[in-house]
């Protein structure tokens, strides 16, 4: 059964394939974003749009390491067992960190990670199963030198004393020097 949303969504028909919803207004099919965001305007009100610089453009020199370090991290323990193409979270580690996209206390890489992570906590579809396959990647993050989410919201408090981890303050073990 369709839900309400499927078929109402400019671009694509959110029916679950990703290959084709990169529908252009014109009913054309496209892989370029900058094309499809163009094909979508309205009017004249609009500035002309700028294309996505290429990876290779916004890595320069670095393209090479950075991506090694994007491979290291989707081959290496728990995120390696995941059947998921890592092949577009890869592309998109390392435009992300040669981008400098960021969200605060997760760097980059760690952010393209926690996305594949979460597809294969989600499961997927393999040719020949008739049920999905899940893969168990809970503590990915210490493999890979990302933090987890209890560290990130750790709160820090600027005293200059030192703070209490949040296993310390639950437990009541922690000493206050003074």
């Amino acid at each position: 059964k369709k839900q309400w949303y499927q078929r109402r969504v400019r671009g694509g028909n959110n029916d679950g394939k990703a290959n084709n919803d990169m529908r252009t207004r014109r009913k054309g099919m496209t892989t370029d974003p900058f094309v499809f965001g163009e094909s979508w305007k309205i009017g004249r009100r609009c500035e002309v749009g700028v294309p996505a610089e290429s990876v290779g453009d916004v890595c320069g020199e670095r393209y090479s390491s950075v991506r090694q370090e994007c491979e290291d991290i989707f081959s290496s323990g728990k995120l390696a067992q995941c059947g998921v193409d890592k092949e577009p979270f890869v592309a998109g580690c390392v435009y992300d960190e040669c981008k400098g996209q960021f969200v605060p206390d997760l760097p980059p890489k760690c952010v393209v990670a926690k996305a594949y992570a979460t597809v294969c906590e989600k499961g997927s579809w393999e040719r020949g199963n008739d049920l999905p396959v899940f893969w168990d990647v809970e503590g990915w993050e210490g493999e890979v030198g990302c933090p987890t989410e209890g560290e990130r919201f750790q709160p820090t408090l600027d005293t200059g004393c030192p703070q209490p981890t949040l296993e310390e303050e639950s437990r009541g073990d922690f000493k206050w020097r003074i």
